[in-house]
């Protein structure tokens, strides 16, 4: 990972013994003028607290705790923590869900989570509405019961009720598709890793994702395990924020920041000519 593309934008100062950080070869010490009373840890190229260090590692090198798995629930709670008026429309709102996992009994709380998902990387077709396809946005697929999973533990987590907008089920397969959003520069962009020892899940970064969608070689529906910031958008009334429990949804926007392919899969037909929403 280009860490930059990675390290969250708030962080909390902690200290937490070394001994939880094992197998952290990178444990050294951070450039003058940093807090001395903060260890920090150095995670893909750049210096984190160390209590960010084990969450980090957790979700995107170890891949746990990640939504999908129909036998096994991930230990992680959701929370916005506040909403924001929206400029220009000052009755919707928006807020970013925060994931606290459970790490050995402890709480790691990080921006992101990870989802068993199929991403499309063939092209579309040259119209209006498919405009930058595979640079800012593209299509994702997930089983309804992972959906179901994910708006389960939000709407738990925050209060929220998921509207569903911006989904599509597919009744015949029983399938979700979704828009995920790719960020452009200056902002990082989303990384494209491939698998090259499955088993013991170790990865090696071909590029960006919209590299990878401009090569041929990758114009396939790719399986992996996708690593997400999610964003809540509530409409309030009379420009008055609003509070759950009364009745309104959340719509959710998806991220995409990392993803760890798995392989190619061919049971998913892409979607080429849908209009989007």
């Amino acid at each position: 990972e280009n860490a930059a593309t990675t390290r969250p934008q708030r962080r909390r100062p902690i200290i937490l013994s070394s001994t939880t950080m094992d197998a952290n070869e990178d444990r050294r010490v951070p450039p003058a003028g940093g807090n001395e009373e903060e260890p920090m840890v150095n995670w893909r190229g750049n210096w984190v607290p160390e209590r960010e260090g084990i969450a980090l590692k957790h979700v995107f090198d170890e891949m746990k705790d990640y939504f999908g798995q129909p036998e096994t629930d991930p230990k992680v709670n959701f929370k916005i923590p506040n909403l924001r008026q929206v400029a220009g429309d000052p009755n919707l709102w928006r807020g970013e869900v925060e994931f606290t996992y459970q790490i050995e009994r402890n709480p790691f709380t990080l921006d992101y989570m990870s989802i068993d998902v199929c991403i499309d990387l063939t092209p579309k077709a040259r119209v209006s509405n498919m405009e930058n396809y595979g640079s800012t946005w593209l299509y994702a697929y997930l089983p309804c019961y992972t959906v179901e999973k994910i708006e389960e533990y939000f709407e738990v987590g925050t209060g929220w009720r998921p509207s569903g907008k911006g989904t599509v089920k597919d009744e015949n397969r029983d399938i979700v598709h979704f828009e995920a959003q790719l960020n452009v520069r200056p902002q990082p962009e989303p990384s494209f890793w491939v698998a090259n020892d499955e088993e013991k899940k170790k990865f090696t970064r071909i590029g960006t994702i919209r590299e990878a969608a401009d090569d041929p070689a990758n114009h396939f529906i790719f399986r992996c395990i996708g690593i997400f910031m999610v964003s809540a958008e509530v409409r309030g009334h009379s420009g008055v924020e609003p509070r759950p429990g009364f009745g309104n949804e959340a719509s959710l926007t998806f991220t995409l920041v990392s993803a760890r392919t798995l392989g190619v899969v061919d049971s998913v037909a892409p979607i080429v000519y849908r209009p989007r929403r």
